[in-house]
């Protein structure tokens, strides 16, 4: 007898969806035509129903494989694109790892939607891979557009300046000036007409690409930065009265007797701490006192409700927006100097070594009697005192003297030490310009009676059980470290890394760098092992400060954190218990998480988008720099004149390249050249793109 012939399966949409219910799993394209036994002419047909019922919803595609929605595991999350355009989907559920998105999979979601994403369980566990099957949130109600063209009347063809979003939109500007070619606009999506093009209503025109306060604006929308405060929270500011009276003294401690004085910055208008050192017959006696804005702020008042929304302030090259309205933030609470002003005070003795005695933390009313500026401060402690600084000599001396004995004893504890100068961006004439902040000692004098006195805080607070967000910085990741390791064992220092990279090794590992051309290296390596600090109700400790208990209690102008700690002190100090429990904190810390990091995202990106306003002119020129990082597609070069930082395409090169992830290093393989973490080498500015936010160099 002639064998049995294999009974084929008759191809139609129905048998397809129950081929692939009946598998449980997602199937790949080859897998379904052996199942319906196709031929050339077949496989035509499967191929182009698999792509509509893609389209059509009724089944989803992951690279080659092909499974019903409802088969398959689902996450939610927020979508993270890269500027390469892959993106990645970070879970709700923090214990889930992020999912890989590829651009073809990302279902019309732009960058920072709330998505629903089937997972391809057919794909490696350790690699798994997604698709967006639905949009819940837009993470932006306003798109930033730049205008290319004209198209008819008022209607503009534009495309996104986010290089992320690979569509282009057609915008109605009648409700706005006429724009003019390279303008940003502010635009509201209205509908997707076709695949890639969306019909878009003009909302506001934020000026000319290339001016620094345009790109001020397109950040702060971008990332729904606030710039207006609502009414009802104007109403309650403007209530407020213009100064302290008498009657707001009663039961605090007046200290206007007390030298006080605020050390800021030139252009500072919010004044939120003054301190005050007095050199005693066993020690010193460090008073620093803060400006008392839960005062004036009531829980769950307006003023509240929108500096908790806010988080923080947010600070730009040529603007600030406040956590609170002026009439608060450069007014009532800012310590000015010769007027009265609430205050909650720290009030610590010192031994003659740096040891904290016991803390006396009240309510008081000061008066600032100077306000001085760091480079006023370091002037005078170089010698050349002007007539503010002058009757405040002995007072500086001492807080010299105590801020030298507080650096000590945190440098004994193993405190890590990033002193790197941050970026600095001017506007004069119109020119811009980038520069390394200059390090004086004055700022830090300042930064280490603010640490002392968030430390008593959390002490104190601490050990009477309160609730309260702890500023917490957790242990590097054990990988990074190992990681660390691994690299430097490969260059000069690999006889002098310390057994242990805990907080003394690393910190022994940086003296060991100081001065010589493995200081950039190390110290950006060590940075990047550190984990993020952030806010909770429960201490975990601060490794960075190698500090057992730590908070932010110094500055509540500017930061909801502060805020919080101030009520819970106050409330301990009135014998009053508490008005939150750990969940309600631990809910508040969590998103004031996600605003810092937001924050600190749109500062990276201004102070980016400003180097390249900067460097525009200068395309051709030759410069020196450092490798600071290194990839399998090329390397990233900071300048040496200024802190901005540029990628090395290896496709520019003249040799193939292979990528040592374990030595962090390039070598040709044809002239064994190397490239390196923390090489020097010219550099010539190739590319500067504010439309990609790139800046690009070819070797001189």
């Amino acid at each position: 007898m002639p064998p049995k012939k294999r009974a084929t399966n008759k191809f139609s949409r129905k048998a397809l969806l129950d081929a692939l219910r009946q598998a449980g799993a997602p199937l790949r394209s080859k897998n379904i035509y052996g199942l319906f036994d196709a031929d050339a002419s077949l496989k035509k047909v499967i191929k182009s129903t698999l792509a509509q019922m893609v389209e059509s919803g009724e089944i989803a595609q992951m690279g080659k494989s092909y499974g019903l929605l409802d088969s398959l595991p689902r996450m939610t999350g927020t979508l993270d694109v890269r500027r390469s355009g892959v993106g990645y989907l970070i879970s709700d559920d923090r214990r889930q790892k992020d999912l890989f998105i590829h651009p073809s999979n990302f279902g019309g979601a732009w960058p920072g939607d709330r998505v629903t994403a089937v997972v391809d369980t057919g794909r490696k566990k350790d690699a798994p891979e997604g698709r967006i099957v639905e949009i819940l949130e837009r993470g932006v109600a306003e798109l930033m557009v730049r205008v290319s063209r004209r198209i008819s009347g008022d209607s503009f063809f534009c495309h996104p300046t986010d290089a992320r979003m690979p569509f282009y939109t057609v915008v109605d500007t009648s409700d706005i000036p006429t724009p003019e070619k390279g303008d940003i606009l502010s635009v509201r999506p209205e509908e997707e007409q076709e695949k890639g093009l969306w019909r878009c209503t003009a909302l506001r025109r934020l000026g000319e690409e290339r001016d620094l306060a345009t790109q001020e604006l397109l950040v702060k929308t971008s990332y729904s930065i606030p710039e207006e405060f609502p009414t009802p929270v104007l109403r309650q500011a403007e209530a407020l009265p213009a100064e302290p009276s008498p009657a707001d003294w009663a039961g605090r401690t007046d200290l206007r007797g007390v030298a006080l004085v605020t050390i800021d910055g030139e252009t500072a208008k919010d004044f939120d701490d003054a301190v005050y050192v007095e050199r005693q017959e066993n020690g010193y006696r460090l008073v620093v006192a803060i400006a008392d804005v839960a005062h004036y702020v009531p829980e769950n008042s307006a003023l509240d409700v929108e500096a908790r929304v806010r988080g923080n302030s947010y600070y730009f090259p040529l603007s600030v927006e406040p956590m609170f309205p002026e009439a608060l933030s450069n007014g009532l609470c800012s310590l000015r100097p010769h007027v009265p002003r609430l205050a909650m005070v720290v009030d610590t003795p010192y031994s003659l070594d740096g040891e904290p005695g016991k803390p006396r933390l009240y309510n008081a009313v000061i008066e600032s009697q100077a306000r001085l500026t760091y480079n006023q401060v370091q002037a005078a402690l170089d010698g050349s005192p002007d007539t503010n600084t002058e009757p405040l000599m002995p007072m500086l001396r001492d807080a010299e003297a105590l801020a030298q004995l507080f650096l000590k004893r945190r440098t004994e504890r193993g405190c890590l030490d990033f002193d790197i100068p941050e970026a600095q961006v001017r506007l004069v004439e119109d020119i811009v310009s980038v520069h390394a902040g200059t390090r004086l000692f004055s700022h830090r004098l300042i930064e280490e009676f603010m640490i002392a006195a968030n430390e008593r805080v959390a002490e104190y607070l601490g050990a009477r059980e309160r609730v309260f967000p702890y500023r917490i910085h957790p242990q590097p990741d054990e990988r990074k470290l190992e990681t660390l390791r691994n690299l430097l064992a490969h260059t000069s220092l690999v006889d002098r890394l310390p057994k242990d990279l805990d907080q003394k090794g690393l910190q022994s590992l940086t003296h060991a760098a100081d001065g010589t051309d493995m200081e950039f290296l190390v110290n950006r390596l060590v940075l990047r092992t550190m984990m993020q600090a952030q806010y909770s109700p429960d201490n975990g400790g601060h490794y960075g400060l190698a500090s057992e208990a730590y908070c932010h209690f110094t500055s509540p102008i500017r930061r909801y954190a502060d805020l919080l700690v101030h009520r819970s002190l106050k409330r301990l100090l009135a014998g009053e218990a508490e008005s939150m429990d750990m969940d309600e904190v631990q809910g508040i810390c969590e998103g004031l998480n996600s605003l810092e990091r937001k924050a600190m995202e749109a500062e990276r990106e201004i102070q980016k988008r400003a180097s390249i306003l900067a460097l525009e002119d200068r395309v051709g020129e030759t410069m020196r720099g450092v490798i600071s990082g290194v990839a399998d597609f090329g390397f990233w070069v900071e300048l040496l004149d200024m802190p901005v930082d540029g990628l090395v395409r290896l496709a520019t090169l003249d040799d193939y390249y292979v990528y040592d992830p374990e030595r962090q290093d390039l070598l040709g393989q044809r002239t064994g050249k190397t490239f390196s973490m923390g090489q020097t080498l010219d550099v010539v500015l190739d590319v500067v793109s504010l439309e990609r936010v790139e800046i690009n160099f070819t070797l001189a």
